[in-house]
């Protein structure tokens, strides 16, 4: 691989960074929200679960960045949106989670170093782990 190739993938994995870190903020609040107004206490705790693997994730997708540029991250956040029912929110983050994956399947392909692959295929698993939760709590 010739450094512009290098360069051009480098840029663009950092890209899918930002773009996946422009929800960080209202991500947590939504899932914090939708945990106070669910019903069943199981799907209470397995919301608080969510919220742990996507702060995590999140702060492995900002190391990934700086590893990648030498910079921290700075995005402008979305503007978080109250969900009218706790339905209409777990399906608005079950198909938010869905591009979320894509996603991050899409950074991982960008990536040329294997250690910083293997960072983002761990993340893609607790994702995935993610949108099966969300899948059992919108029942």
């Amino acid at each position: 691989m010739n450094y512009y190739e290098n360069w051009y993938r480098s840029t663009a994995a950092a890209t899918v960074i930002e773009q996946l870190l422009t929800r960080e903020s209202t991500s947590i609040i939504t899932y914090d929200y939708l945990m106070v107004i669910a019903e069943a206490e199981e799907n209470k705790q397995l919301l608080r679960q969510v919220i742990q693997i996507r702060r995590r994730s999140d702060e492995q997708l900002k190391r990934v960045y700086f590893q990648l540029t030498g910079q921290m991250v700075a995005v402008d956040q979305d503007v978080f949106e109250r969900p009218y029912t706790y339905q209409e929110g777990i399906q608005k983050k079950v198909e938010r989670q869905q591009r979320r994956i894509t996603r991050l399947r899409q950074l991982h392909s960008e990536l040329t170093g294997n250690r910083l692959q293997t960072v983002v295929e761990n993340i893609i698993v607790e994702e995935d782990w993610v949108y099966e939760v969300l899948q059992y709590v919108k029942r």
